[in-house]
């Protein structure tokens, strides 16, 4: 079948007016955009090309990149003659212009992304056809952020990764082992170059997992008075009213210093200074038995080993802090994924092949053993550079599939009963309202929204004595 390529500019195929050689198209994994520069000469006497543009490079009925024109320098290359240098990003471009200012409660991600393309991506032909429904929002806000960076921070939440495809289509999906076109072994001739790189500066091979604070089951704790004293220390920090407190068998009342009143307890307790002191009881006699039965918090802390590692270079250790993290084997799931990450030789890469379809973050296995290399390597970036024709090599770096038990762990973490996300209810979204010169009356009943209603000077705001609440505006 014969060979097919274009490349169009604003609906105009100016293929012809492309500079040999000249295209460079880079894609890196993760969410940054598609970028892409070419050189061009207005050969066949069409329009010169301007900014925001549309423009679609094909070969073969597949799109290699597809966005608008950012960016053009003119460069004066002799006589009137003037060379093009056109700089170019794929279609998140329409995914930066307008701003989200929204809040969301107990949605799910899809739901949620489906709702900001509806209200802000209006009229760009932006689809979610690839949009995988899997964790529950229970509260989050976006306050002027432009829709890729909302679908960046839903993703930092959820473990989850997006693009926009050069059909303008989101995909949202939990990050799997994509195959590339070919993998790499002794017999494959599809690749040629390749150089690989060793690294153990980053090796972590005993992790510490430093967490939040989970409720022991009851303790008891006894003291005896001596007479004077009216303080008692206590060796731990309390949860907050799981405590019976009993002076000689007699229980008493025990409430919270500064947030209880006095007046109601015979005792108060600081549970951040570890003690209880005496409120409206009177100071306990000498030999009296304080006993108090009690739950409190026990700090997460957890270390998991690589014995393997430890044995072939020796003991690196790194430590995590995590106050989200509450149970003990959530902490060695995380400790886990550091080691399943970092305890071993780090590989970094690059190849080039002249094959069609690698796309960054695709997985290839890479098996050689004359490089003492065998296993699945991540695509970080891909750099294709035209070679004339329609033809293109590829400049393929690769790298240890570093991060994925990290993700792993947090995307099992939150597909738990406990799968929620938490994100402060009382993060503020402001919206700013213009009003003409003849001012507003502002209904503040807190059962209804507020409601603005033009009104001319004087205003007054509710019902106030003596007029206070009243001015001109002048």
């Amino acid at each position: 079948m014969a060979e097919t390529y274009s490349i169009t500019i604003n609906g105009d195929d100016r293929t012809k007016c492309i500079y040999n050689r000249s295209v460079v198209i880079t894609d890196d994994a993760g969410d940054a955009p598609s970028l892409m520069t070419l050189h061009f000469f207005n050969r066949d006497g069409g329009s010169v090309p301007t900014c925001e543009q549309e423009i679609i490079v094909t070969r073969n009925g597949t799109k290699l990149f597809a966005g608008y024109i950012t960016e053009i320098a003119y460069k004066k290359i002799g006589g009137s003659t003037v060379k093009l240098i056109i700089d170019c990003i794929d279609y998140t471009r329409d995914l930066s212009r307008r701003m989200v200012v929204e809040g969301y409660e107990d949605m799910t991600d899809k739901a949620i992304i489906e709702d900001i393309v509806s209200k802000y991506c209006q009229g760009t032909g932006i689809t979610i056809t690839n949009v995988v429904e899997s964790i529950t929002i229970n509260q989050i806000s976006f306050s002027y952020m432009s829709p890729a960076q909302c679908f960046s921070q839903i993703c930092a939440l959820t473990g989850r990764s997006w693009y926009l495809d050069y059909d303008k289509d989101i995909h949202y999906f939990v990050l799997t082992t994509n195959a590339a076109p070919f993998n790499i072994d002794s017999d494959n001739n599809e690749y040629y170059d390749l150089e690989i790189s060793k690294n153990n500066s980053n090796i972590k091979n005993r992790v510490y997992v430093r967490g939040g604070k989970y409720e022991s089951g009851e303790v008891n704790f006894t003291q005896v008075a001596d007479g004077e004293q009216v303080v008692f220390l206590i060796p731990d920090e309390l949860v907050e009213y799981s405590w019976t407190l009993k002076v000689n068998t007699v229980e008493k009342s025990l409430g919270i210093k500064n947030v209880d009143k006095v007046a109601n307890w015979d005792y108060l307790v600081n549970i951040r200074e570890k003690y209880f002191e005496c409120a409206q009881a009177d100071t306990p006699a000498a030999d009296v038995v304080m006993s108090l039965d009690y739950k409190h918090y026990i700090p997460v802390l957890v270390a998991v080993e690589d014995t393997a590692s430890i044995e072939e270079v020796g003991v690196y250790e790194y430590a995590i802090f995590d106050k989200n993290i509450t149970t003990k084997q959530q902490a060695r799931d995380r400790a886990q994924a550091e080691l399943t990450d970092y305890a071993n030789t780090l590989v970094d890469g690059l190849f080039y092949t002249k094959t069609n379809g690698f796309v960054a973050g695709q997985y290839i296995n890479i098996s050689l053993t004359e490089m003492a290399v065998d296993a699945n390597y991540l695509v970080q970036r891909v750099i294709a550079r035209s070679l004339g024709g329609g033809e293109f090599e590829y400049l393929v770096t690769i790298a240890s599939a570093k991060k994925i038990g990290i993700i792993n762990f947090l995307i099992n973490l939150l597909e738990q009963d406990k799968n929620a996300l938490d994100i402060d209810r009382y993060e503020a979204v402001d919206e700013l309202l213009e009003v003409d010169d003849d001012g507003v009356e502002i209904d503040d009943d807190p059962t209804t929204k507020i409601t603005l209603t033009d009104k001319a000077p004087p205003y007054q705001w509710g019902d106030f004595k003596w007029g206070l609440a009243e001015w001109d505006g002048a």
